[in-house]
């Protein structure tokens, strides 16, 4: 606890005594002697003799009371209280400067994170346009391994910066962003898991459509550079029917029927790539998982006073995950072993979206 001015003086005081006890007995004896001689060395034959040097006693008792009680005391004390406020002063400009710093030190964090949130969005939003629009196994592959892998990472990071604040935190509602944050790496993280089991099937299947065709471009653009028509036992022209008729008859799995098809039968991307509503209002789990949330953080991360989104919190799902954060962040803080169930995504990925591991093992 800061001293006060009047501890401050009075330590001042404490600590000089010893001098001002001096200055005051050479003060009190001068004054003393003084007056002694006036009062009984009146009428004495050598009474202008004493006068003068009561004179001079008085003139230093005089000169003790002005120069160094009155000028030095009153002085010390006045230069000590306006070097008293002069040091508060500098104390609240240094509070000050340093509440700015920190607000500074706040708002940049703030904004990183945010930068660094709508940097993941955009890469999402990328990879959702570019499946829809390209329908190829192929571009579902990268982008699944170019946008929406790096999208997760980073968010993954933001939740681990968020973990490790000490102290005054510069969000208002961290506990709410923390869990939107984990509902987007949930959605993400179906997608990723849907496309580490099935994507083999998907890739196959390209390559094998994208082979046939190459080879059937190649020699039907052999057969026209030459000019001359063929003849009907050309094994060029054998190879090009037989190829028609293979794949006419081709029986491929049920996940194999073509790339789109294949693609539409895999839940999670089908989910990602449909409208954020359908005919009936209804929203895609994209809208309810991702999208909802992102704009939530988006929020939260805007100012430390900005307030949540009421809807979204007072939705049941998101009080209970609430509540399953505070339970696994008092777990990780304990001494119990933590397993990998004791994860809010993994939870969220199983209890909202429907993901079973079990499954897939």
């Amino acid at each position: 606890m800061a001293e006060s001015s009047l501890t401050k003086l009075m330590r001042l005081v404490k600590e000089y005594q010893y001098i001002l006890w001096t200055v005051a007995a050479v003060f009190a004896i001068c004054l003393v002697a003084s007056f002694y001689i006036y009062y009984n060395f009146a009428g004495h034959p050598k009474e202008g003799y004493w006068f003068e040097v009561a004179s001079f006693l008085r003139t230093t008792a005089d000169t003790i009371l002005s120069t160094v009680l009155i000028g030095g005391g009153l002085g010390g004390i006045v230069n000590f209280i306006f070097e008293q406020q002069k040091e508060d002063a500098q104390k609240v400009k240094d509070r000050l400067e340093s509440m700015q710093e920190s607000s500074e030190r706040r708002k940049a964090f703030r904004s990183d994170l945010r930068q660094r949130l709508q940097e993941a969005h955009d890469n999402v939003e990328l990879a959702r346009v570019l499946i829809k629009s390209h329908r190829s196994g192929r571009t579902y592959g990268e982008q699944i391994r170019e946008h929406i892998m790096p999208a997760n990472i980073t968010i993954q990071d933001i939740k681990n910066r968020l973990s490790a604040i000490q102290g005054e935190s510069p969000i208002k509602h961290l506990i709410e962003l923390q869990v939107s944050l984990t509902y987007m790496s949930a959605y993400l993280s179906v997608l990723i898991e849907e496309f580490s089991h099935h994507y083999l099937d998907i890739a196959m299947l390209q390559n094998y459509q994208d082979t046939v065709a190459d080879r059937r471009r190649d020699v039907f653009t052999d057969i026209v550079s030459e000019g001359n028509i063929p003849d009907a036992d050309d094994p060029r022209l054998l190879f090009l029917h037989k190829a028609d008729k293979r794949m006419e008859k081709l029986n491929l799995p049920p996940r194999l029927q073509v790339v789109w098809e294949a693609m539409g039968r895999l839940d999670y991307v089908w989910d990602f790539i449909a409208d954020l509503r359908d005919d009936k209002g209804q929203a895609s789990k994209y809208q309810t998982f991702y999208v909802d949330h992102h704009f939530h953080c988006f929020r939260l991360l805007r100012d430390k006073e900005n307030d949540r989104n009421e809807s979204i919190c007072r939705r049941i799902k998101f009080k209970h995950y609430l509540s399953e954060q505070e339970r696994l962040t008092k777990k990780k803080n304990s001494d119990n072993p933590i397993t990998k169930h004791d994860s809010l995504t993994r939870i969220i990925m199983q209890d909202g979206l429907g993901y079973d591991f079990e499954e897939q093992e």
